[in-house]
């Protein structure tokens, strides 16, 4: 298995960016697409942090040998590298648009450069923290693009959530006001609503500490997803917000992704 950086231009951010790429032993000598994962930084970290701290490239080698995982190339971009992290998101005061970024630079480069399958059914997106935030959003916001999203202790927020504990500067200038049609946009208990009637809705998984700081959030998400009816799978085991826990149990997201893949067989 190789594990190399890949550099790209982004349009939308006009700068130059990195990101690593997992690609599966047999790569090079198959001619075949691959099913694509990218995997997702949190606050504070960078493209480099599930490498150097969460122990992503042994898990993938462990998981591909053993069967638990199909072959797949999985990508560990930037959140875009502004201030303390962007949640992937387009910002409201236009300090970034680090949502397109994604979407429109780093997914298109990856399916230009690589062998990958470009129909949802063969891409998805998990997170730790602010990346699972960005799993769910990116994933609910762009179905045709992403089929399945996974979280791990992921900052999986209500428009309610935000007002109540996160009404700060940052925020406003990410999302504007609380109550507007802006913020409502990455609302993720008022996208996964927006999906459920849609055929095409992402297949979603998370799972969180029971000592963790998000793990009220997490409980009040799948206690949305289970009020309106949306197929979900959710997980807690005993852990806080670290990174031996999010190493732990990226198997589990993994696991997931695994079996929607086959399910789209």
């Amino acid at each position: 298995m190789t594990v190399r950086p890949h550099p790209f231009f982004s349009g939308a951010l006009y700068a130059r960016k990195l990101c690593f790429v997992y690609l599966p032993d047999g790569y090079e000598r198959e001619e075949r697409d691959y099913p694509v994962i990218y995997l997702l930084h949190g606050m504070f970290g960078s493209e480099a942090h599930w490498l150097l701290k969460g122990n992503a490239e042994q898990t993938l080698d462990r998981m591909m040998a053993a069967g638990s995982l199909r072959r797949c190339i999985v990508v560990m971009p930037s959140d875009g590298g502004y201030g303390t992290g962007t949640f992937y998101m387009n910002w409201y005061d236009g300090s970034g648009r680090f949502e397109d970024y994604f979407i429109y630079d780093l997914v298109e480069d990856i399916d230009k450069q690589f062998r990958t399958r470009k129909e949802p059914g063969g891409r998805a997106v998990c997170g730790l923290s602010m990346g699972g935030f960005g799993a769910f959003s990116l994933a609910l916001r762009h179905p045709q693009l992403f089929g399945a999203a996974a979280s791990l202790s992921g900052a999986l927020t209500s428009t309610a959530a935000i007002a109540a504990r996160y009404a700060r500067s940052d925020i406003s200038r990410m999302i504007g006001p609380l109550h507007g049609p802006y913020a409502g946009e990455y609302d993720l208990q008022a996208l996964a609503s927006r999906r459920l009637k849609e055929e095409g809705r992402p297949a979603l998984y998370f799972n969180c500490g029971t000592g963790d700081e998000l793990h009220g959030m997490n409980a009040a998400y799948r206690e949305h997803l289970e009020s309106i009816g949306y197929s979900h799978k959710y997980e807690e085991y005993s852990g806080e917000h670290t990174w031996d826990y999010w190493s732990e149990h990226l198997p589990d997201a993994l696991g997931f992704l695994e079996s929607y893949f086959a399910s789209c067989d």
